[in-house]
Protein backbone atom coordinates (compact mmCIF):
# COMPACT_ATOMS: atom_id res chain seq x y z
CA UNK A 1 0.00 0.00 0.00
CA UNK A 2 1.35 3.50 -1.30
CA UNK A 3 2.01 5.86 1.51
CA UNK A 4 -0.04 9.20 1.42
CA UNK A 5 1.69 12.34 2.99
CA UNK A 6 -1.94 13.71 4.10
CA UNK A 7 0.12 16.68 5.76
CA UNK A 8 0.86 17.72 2.65
CA UNK A 9 -2.36 16.65 1.01
CA UNK A 10 -4.70 18.91 3.65
CA UNK A 11 -2.26 22.28 3.04
CA UNK A 12 -2.72 21.33 -0.69
CA UNK A 13 -6.64 21.35 0.37
CA UNK A 14 -6.28 24.62 1.87
CA UNK A 15 -4.65 26.42 -0.75
CA UNK A 16 -7.07 25.21 -2.88
CA UNK A 17 -10.11 26.23 -0.90
CA UNK A 18 -8.49 29.64 -0.45
CA UNK A 19 -7.76 30.41 -4.31
CA UNK A 20 -10.91 29.30 -5.11
CA UNK A 21 -13.08 31.36 -2.84
CA UNK A 22 -16.07 30.68 -0.49
CA UNK A 23 -17.96 28.95 -3.63
CA UNK A 24 -15.57 25.62 -2.76
CA UNK A 25 -17.62 23.68 0.33
CA UNK A 26 -15.42 20.84 0.14
CA UNK A 27 -12.75 19.35 -1.37
CA UNK A 28 -11.32 15.69 -1.10
CA UNK A 29 -9.74 12.85 -2.70
CA UNK A 30 -10.79 9.37 -3.57
CA UNK A 31 -10.13 6.15 -4.88
CA UNK A 32 -11.54 4.49 -7.57
CA UNK A 33 -13.63 2.44 -5.68
CA UNK A 34 -14.61 5.47 -4.00
CA UNK A 35 -13.24 5.13 -0.85
CA UNK A 36 -12.03 9.03 0.70
CA UNK A 37 -8.18 9.17 1.12
CA UNK A 38 -8.38 12.66 2.71
CA UNK A 39 -11.20 15.16 2.91
CA UNK A 40 -11.14 19.30 4.09
CA UNK A 41 -14.48 20.60 4.78
CA UNK A 42 -14.85 24.68 5.02
CA UNK A 43 -17.62 24.36 7.86
CA UNK A 44 -16.83 20.77 9.10
CA UNK A 45 -18.54 21.56 12.76
CA UNK A 46 -21.97 22.00 11.11
CA UNK A 47 -24.81 19.05 11.37
CA UNK A 48 -25.63 19.34 8.05
CA UNK A 49 -22.79 19.16 6.63
CA UNK A 50 -21.34 16.37 8.67
CA UNK A 51 -24.43 14.31 7.26
CA UNK A 52 -23.48 15.42 3.98
CA UNK A 53 -20.26 14.38 4.25
CA UNK A 54 -21.23 10.95 5.69
CA UNK A 55 -23.55 10.09 2.63
CA UNK A 56 -20.71 11.40 0.22
CA UNK A 57 -19.09 7.72 0.05
CA UNK A 58 -22.80 6.13 -1.67
CA UNK A 59 -22.82 9.13 -3.99
CA UNK A 60 -19.14 8.79 -5.22
CA UNK A 61 -19.45 5.05 -5.52
CA UNK A 62 -22.53 5.45 -7.67
CA UNK A 63 -20.96 8.59 -10.05
CA UNK A 64 -17.38 6.02 -10.05
CA UNK A 65 -19.05 3.28 -12.01
CA UNK A 66 -19.46 5.27 -14.92
CA UNK A 67 -15.86 7.58 -14.49
CA UNK A 68 -14.51 4.16 -14.76
CA UNK A 69 -15.82 2.87 -17.48
CA UNK A 70 -14.12 6.19 -19.04
CA UNK A 71 -10.78 5.27 -17.42
CA UNK A 72 -10.59 2.09 -19.01
CA UNK A 73 -10.99 4.04 -22.02
CA UNK A 74 -8.71 6.73 -22.03
CA UNK A 75 -10.85 9.37 -22.16
CA UNK A 76 -11.24 10.85 -18.64
CA UNK A 77 -10.24 14.27 -17.34
CA UNK A 78 -13.12 16.19 -15.83
CA UNK A 79 -16.49 15.72 -15.27
CA UNK A 80 -19.65 17.71 -13.65
CA UNK A 81 -22.41 16.72 -11.46
CA UNK A 82 -25.30 18.54 -10.04
CA UNK A 83 -27.95 18.36 -7.06
CA UNK A 84 -30.32 21.02 -6.57
CA UNK A 85 -27.97 21.98 -3.25
CA UNK A 86 -24.30 21.44 -4.88
CA UNK A 87 -21.96 21.19 -7.95
CA UNK A 88 -19.37 18.59 -7.88
CA UNK A 89 -16.61 18.53 -10.27
CA UNK A 90 -14.60 15.01 -10.68
CA UNK A 91 -10.97 14.91 -11.79
CA UNK A 92 -8.70 12.46 -12.37
CA UNK A 93 -5.72 12.91 -9.90
CA UNK A 94 -3.29 10.20 -11.77
CA UNK A 95 -4.19 6.60 -12.65
CA UNK A 96 -6.01 5.95 -9.49
CA UNK A 97 -7.02 8.56 -7.87
CA UNK A 98 -10.21 11.46 -8.45
CA UNK A 99 -9.79 15.13 -7.07
CA UNK A 100 -13.40 16.07 -5.92
CA UNK A 101 -14.33 19.80 -5.45
CA UNK A 102 -18.24 20.37 -3.84
CA UNK A 103 -19.17 23.55 -4.83
CA UNK A 104 -22.40 25.77 -3.83
CA UNK A 105 -25.22 25.20 -6.44
CA UNK A 106 -24.71 28.86 -7.49
CA UNK A 107 -21.03 28.17 -8.55
CA UNK A 108 -19.57 29.18 -12.56
CA UNK A 109 -17.90 25.68 -12.82
CA UNK A 110 -15.43 27.53 -15.64
CA UNK A 111 -14.34 29.80 -13.45
CA UNK A 112 -13.42 26.92 -11.00
CA UNK A 113 -11.80 24.75 -13.50
CA UNK A 114 -8.16 26.19 -14.13
CA UNK A 115 -7.85 25.61 -10.07
CA UNK A 116 -9.23 22.15 -9.96
CA UNK A 117 -7.09 20.95 -12.77
CA UNK A 118 -3.95 22.68 -10.89
CA UNK A 119 -4.73 21.31 -7.40
CA UNK A 120 -5.61 17.61 -9.22
CA UNK A 121 -1.82 17.37 -10.80
CA UNK A 122 -0.22 18.52 -7.70
CA UNK A 123 -2.35 15.91 -5.84
CA UNK A 124 -0.98 13.18 -7.76
CA UNK A 125 2.68 14.54 -7.24
CA UNK A 126 2.22 14.23 -3.66
CA UNK A 127 0.26 11.09 -3.86
CA UNK A 128 2.94 9.79 -5.96
CA UNK A 129 5.49 11.54 -3.52
CA UNK A 130 8.78 11.20 -6.30
CA UNK A 131 9.45 14.54 -5.88
CA UNK A 132 9.02 17.74 -4.05
CA UNK A 133 5.91 19.60 -4.38
CA UNK A 134 4.90 23.08 -3.63
CA UNK A 135 0.89 22.95 -2.70
CA UNK A 136 0.81 26.96 -3.38
CA UNK A 137 -1.44 27.27 -6.17
CA UNK A 138 -1.13 30.61 -7.84
CA UNK A 139 -3.99 32.94 -9.00
CA UNK A 140 -5.00 32.54 -12.79
CA UNK A 141 -7.31 34.86 -14.38
CA UNK A 142 -8.66 35.68 -18.02
CA UNK A 143 -8.19 39.47 -18.08
CA UNK A 144 -11.00 41.81 -19.08
CA UNK A 145 -10.19 44.02 -22.47
CA UNK A 146 -9.70 46.75 -19.85
CA UNK A 147 -7.68 44.68 -17.32
CA UNK A 148 -5.16 43.65 -20.53
CA UNK A 149 -4.42 47.14 -21.24
CA UNK A 150 -4.25 48.19 -17.61
CA UNK A 151 -1.13 44.71 -17.21
CA UNK A 152 0.34 46.21 -20.33
CA UNK A 153 0.66 49.92 -19.06
CA UNK A 154 2.08 48.55 -15.93
CA UNK A 155 4.30 46.27 -17.90
CA UNK A 156 5.83 48.91 -19.25
CA UNK A 157 6.47 51.15 -16.53
CA UNK A 158 8.18 48.25 -14.41
CA UNK A 159 11.26 48.53 -12.79
CA UNK A 160 14.44 48.10 -14.54
CA UNK A 161 16.54 43.83 -14.43
CA UNK A 162 16.38 43.01 -10.96
CA UNK A 163 17.11 39.90 -9.45
CA UNK A 164 14.15 40.01 -7.19
CA UNK A 165 11.90 39.89 -10.65
CA UNK A 166 10.60 36.20 -11.20
CA UNK A 167 9.04 35.45 -14.76
CA UNK A 168 6.46 33.68 -15.88
CA UNK A 169 7.73 30.94 -18.43
CA UNK A 170 5.27 28.74 -19.94
CA UNK A 171 6.29 25.37 -22.14
CA UNK A 172 3.89 24.56 -25.07
CA UNK A 173 3.42 21.67 -27.02
CA UNK A 174 1.57 18.47 -28.05
CA UNK A 175 1.24 16.13 -25.75
CA UNK A 176 3.87 13.71 -25.32
CA UNK A 177 6.91 15.79 -26.92
CA UNK A 178 9.21 15.85 -23.65
CA UNK A 179 7.99 18.93 -21.87
CA UNK A 180 8.00 17.29 -18.12
CA UNK A 181 10.96 15.36 -19.08
CA UNK A 182 12.69 18.93 -19.87
CA UNK A 183 11.59 20.61 -16.79
CA UNK A 184 12.18 17.46 -14.69
CA UNK A 185 16.02 17.27 -16.41
CA UNK A 186 16.37 21.34 -15.88
CA UNK A 187 15.49 21.53 -12.16
CA UNK A 188 15.90 18.78 -10.52
CA UNK A 189 18.59 17.22 -13.40
CA UNK A 190 16.56 13.51 -13.62
CA UNK A 191 14.81 11.56 -16.51
CA UNK A 192 12.13 9.22 -16.17
CA UNK A 193 11.09 7.34 -19.34
CA UNK A 194 7.40 7.13 -17.38
CA UNK A 195 6.38 10.91 -16.44
CA UNK A 196 2.84 10.53 -15.77
CA UNK A 197 0.60 13.31 -18.10
CA UNK A 198 0.79 16.47 -16.91
CA UNK A 199 -2.82 17.54 -15.43
CA UNK A 200 -4.10 20.78 -16.47
CA UNK A 201 -0.05 22.24 -15.60
CA UNK A 202 2.55 21.90 -14.11
CA UNK A 203 4.43 24.43 -11.73
CA UNK A 204 7.89 24.63 -10.92
CA UNK A 205 10.56 27.18 -10.01
CA UNK A 206 14.58 27.79 -10.91
CA UNK A 207 16.64 30.72 -10.74
CA UNK A 208 19.46 30.88 -13.38
CA UNK A 209 22.42 32.58 -12.42
CA UNK A 210 25.49 34.32 -14.19
CA UNK A 211 28.67 34.95 -12.05
CA UNK A 212 30.18 36.59 -15.24
CA UNK A 213 27.23 39.42 -15.07
CA UNK A 214 27.09 39.16 -11.38
CA UNK A 215 22.87 38.76 -11.69
CA UNK A 216 20.62 35.71 -12.62
CA UNK A 217 17.03 35.55 -13.55
CA UNK A 218 14.14 33.52 -11.62
CA UNK A 219 11.38 31.45 -13.97
CA UNK A 220 8.09 30.58 -12.38
CA UNK A 221 8.04 27.60 -15.62
CA UNK A 222 4.38 26.72 -16.33
CA UNK A 223 4.05 23.32 -18.10
CA UNK A 224 0.91 22.79 -19.71
CA UNK A 225 -1.06 19.74 -20.91
CA UNK A 226 -0.94 19.16 -24.46
CA UNK A 227 -4.11 17.35 -24.75
CA UNK A 228 -6.77 18.45 -26.73
CA UNK A 229 -9.22 17.91 -23.40
CA UNK A 230 -7.46 21.04 -21.57
CA UNK A 231 -7.43 23.72 -24.58
CA UNK A 232 -10.08 26.11 -23.31
CA UNK A 233 -7.61 26.25 -20.59
CA UNK A 234 -4.90 27.03 -22.69
CA UNK A 235 -5.65 31.38 -22.56
CA UNK A 236 -5.69 30.79 -18.86
CA UNK A 237 -3.01 29.61 -18.26
CA UNK A 238 -0.36 31.21 -20.70
CA UNK A 239 -2.00 34.91 -19.80
CA UNK A 240 0.93 37.50 -18.70
CA UNK A 241 4.10 34.60 -20.09
CA UNK A 242 6.95 36.92 -20.10
CA UNK A 243 8.91 33.45 -21.51
CA UNK A 244 6.99 30.52 -24.18
CA UNK A 245 8.73 27.74 -25.30
CA UNK A 246 7.14 26.10 -27.93
CA UNK A 247 8.61 22.20 -28.03
CA UNK A 248 7.82 19.76 -31.11
CA UNK A 249 8.97 16.13 -31.29
CA UNK A 250 11.84 15.75 -34.04
CA UNK A 251 10.49 11.84 -34.62
CA UNK A 252 6.87 13.16 -34.86
CA UNK A 253 5.61 15.04 -37.96
CA UNK A 254 2.47 15.90 -36.66
CA UNK A 255 3.85 17.95 -33.36
CA UNK A 256 5.64 20.25 -35.66
CA UNK A 257 2.68 20.68 -38.06
CA UNK A 258 1.18 21.98 -34.71
CA UNK A 259 3.76 24.43 -34.45
CA UNK A 260 1.97 27.44 -35.61
CA UNK A 261 -1.02 26.89 -33.15
CA UNK A 262 0.81 27.07 -29.88
CA UNK A 263 2.67 30.07 -31.26
CA UNK A 264 -0.51 31.89 -32.12
CA UNK A 265 -2.42 31.03 -28.28
CA UNK A 266 0.38 32.20 -26.77
CA UNK A 267 1.43 35.52 -28.66
CA UNK A 268 -2.87 36.44 -28.08
CA UNK A 269 -2.67 36.35 -24.51
CA UNK A 270 1.25 36.96 -23.66
CA UNK A 271 3.03 40.10 -21.89
CA UNK A 272 4.45 42.18 -24.96
CA UNK A 273 7.61 41.71 -26.45
CA UNK A 274 7.47 38.13 -25.56
CA UNK A 275 10.80 35.87 -25.90
CA UNK A 276 9.99 32.58 -27.61
CA UNK A 277 12.37 29.82 -28.24
CA UNK A 278 11.06 27.19 -31.00
CA UNK A 279 12.89 23.66 -29.39
CA UNK A 280 12.83 20.21 -31.63
CA UNK A 281 13.16 17.69 -28.51
CA UNK A 282 14.46 13.97 -28.49
CA UNK A 283 17.98 14.53 -30.69
CA UNK A 284 18.78 11.17 -29.02
CA UNK A 285 16.77 9.40 -31.33
CA UNK A 286 18.67 11.14 -34.80
CA UNK A 287 18.00 7.90 -36.75
CA UNK A 288 14.16 8.35 -36.25
CA UNK A 289 13.99 11.63 -37.23
CA UNK A 290 11.11 13.29 -39.70
CA UNK A 291 11.60 16.81 -38.58
CA UNK A 292 15.41 17.79 -40.13
CA UNK A 293 17.00 20.55 -38.28
CA UNK A 294 16.73 22.77 -41.95
CA UNK A 295 13.01 22.49 -41.34
CA UNK A 296 13.09 23.75 -38.03
CA UNK A 297 15.01 26.82 -38.82
CA UNK A 298 12.93 27.74 -41.62
CA UNK A 299 9.78 27.63 -39.59
CA UNK A 300 11.34 29.45 -36.95
CA UNK A 301 13.06 32.25 -39.38
CA UNK A 302 9.15 32.37 -40.01
CA UNK A 303 7.95 33.21 -36.67
CA UNK A 304 10.61 35.37 -36.01
CA UNK A 305 12.22 33.46 -33.24
CA UNK A 306 14.82 31.27 -31.99
CA UNK A 307 15.46 27.78 -32.78
CA UNK A 308 17.38 25.02 -31.05
CA UNK A 309 17.36 21.35 -30.53
CA UNK A 310 17.49 19.34 -27.32
CA UNK A 311 17.63 16.38 -25.48
CA UNK A 312 15.73 15.82 -22.29
CA UNK A 313 17.07 12.54 -22.36
CA UNK A 314 20.54 13.09 -22.59
CA UNK A 315 20.62 16.31 -21.02
CA UNK A 316 21.95 18.06 -24.86
CA UNK A 317 21.25 21.51 -25.44
CA UNK A 318 18.86 21.92 -22.09
CA UNK A 319 21.31 24.32 -20.21
CA UNK A 320 21.58 26.02 -23.38
CA UNK A 321 18.34 26.83 -23.89
CA UNK A 322 17.43 27.61 -20.52
CA UNK A 323 20.93 30.41 -20.78
CA UNK A 324 20.06 31.87 -23.74
CA UNK A 325 16.35 32.71 -22.71
CA UNK A 326 18.55 34.31 -19.32
CA UNK A 327 20.43 36.69 -21.26
CA UNK A 328 17.80 37.85 -23.96
CA UNK A 329 15.76 38.79 -20.16
CA UNK A 330 18.61 40.51 -19.09
CA UNK A 331 19.36 42.05 -22.36
CA UNK A 332 15.70 43.39 -22.72
CA UNK A 333 15.76 44.71 -19.75
CA UNK A 334 18.99 46.82 -20.00
CA UNK A 335 17.31 47.87 -23.60
CA UNK A 336 14.76 49.80 -21.79
CA UNK A 337 16.35 51.15 -18.76
CA UNK A 338 18.47 52.82 -22.30
CA UNK A 339 15.34 53.59 -23.74
CA UNK A 340 14.26 55.21 -20.67
CA UNK A 341 17.30 57.65 -20.36
CA UNK A 342 16.78 58.68 -23.73
CA UNK A 343 13.57 59.55 -23.65
CA UNK A 344 14.62 61.38 -20.52
CA UNK A 345 17.87 62.97 -22.51
CA UNK A 346 15.12 64.14 -25.35
CA UNK A 347 12.70 66.05 -22.90
CA UNK A 348 15.69 67.79 -20.86
CA UNK A 349 17.31 68.59 -24.65
CA UNK A 350 18.15 72.03 -25.80
CA UNK A 351 14.99 73.09 -28.27
CA UNK A 352 15.82 73.88 -31.51
CA UNK A 353 13.52 75.03 -34.73
CA UNK A 354 12.83 72.80 -38.43
CA UNK A 355 10.36 73.95 -40.95
CA UNK A 356 7.64 71.93 -41.99
CA UNK A 357 9.66 71.29 -45.32
CA UNK A 358 12.38 69.91 -43.78
CA UNK A 359 10.29 67.67 -41.62
CA UNK A 360 8.58 66.42 -44.17
CA UNK A 361 11.83 65.73 -45.47
CA UNK A 362 13.35 63.70 -42.68
CA UNK A 363 9.74 61.61 -42.49
CA UNK A 364 10.22 60.88 -45.86
CA UNK A 365 13.84 59.38 -45.69
CA UNK A 366 13.57 57.43 -42.16
CA UNK A 367 10.19 55.97 -43.78
CA UNK A 368 11.93 54.80 -46.46
CA UNK A 369 15.02 53.23 -44.35
CA UNK A 370 12.70 51.04 -42.77
CA UNK A 371 12.38 49.03 -46.60
CA UNK A 372 16.49 48.65 -46.00
CA UNK A 373 16.42 47.44 -42.36
CA UNK A 374 18.14 44.04 -41.50
CA UNK A 375 17.27 42.99 -38.01
CA UNK A 376 15.00 44.08 -35.42
CA UNK A 377 18.03 46.29 -33.96
CA UNK A 378 17.91 48.50 -37.15
CA UNK A 379 14.24 48.44 -37.22
CA UNK A 380 13.69 49.29 -33.57
CA UNK A 381 17.03 52.62 -34.00
CA UNK A 382 14.53 53.72 -37.58
CA UNK A 383 11.66 53.47 -35.75
CA UNK A 384 13.01 55.19 -32.60
CA UNK A 385 14.19 58.81 -35.31
CA UNK A 386 10.46 58.51 -36.60
CA UNK A 387 9.21 59.05 -32.90
CA UNK A 388 11.58 61.88 -32.31
CA UNK A 389 10.14 63.45 -35.75
CA UNK A 390 6.65 63.32 -33.91
CA UNK A 391 7.87 64.48 -30.54
CA UNK A 392 9.10 67.38 -32.91
CA UNK A 393 5.77 67.68 -34.98
CA UNK A 394 3.93 67.79 -31.98
CA UNK A 395 6.14 70.87 -30.68
CA UNK A 396 7.83 68.86 -27.96
CA UNK A 397 11.01 69.66 -29.09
Amino acid sequence: MTYIDKTKLRTLFKWYMQVVGDILISVLVVDREGLIVDILTKNSDKTDEKKFIGAFSSLVELVLKQLTQDFDLGTFGAGTFNTDKYRFIFCESGSDHVLVSILNHTALVDDVFPYTYLAADKAARTIDGGLPVSPVIPKVKRDTELEKIKRKMEYYQSKPHSPENVYKLSLIGDGGVGKTSMVQRYVHDIFKADYKATIGTYISKKECKFKELGTSVRFMIWNLAGQSQFERLWPDYLTDSRVGIIMFDITDKESFEHVKKWYDIITRVALPNIVLILVGNKVDLNLSRVVSTEEGMELAKELGIYYMEASAKTSENIEDIFEWITLQIINLNIEEVKDTLFDKQIEEGSKFIVSSPQLKILNQYFAKQLDYCIGKSDTKETIKYLEILKAIERNKL
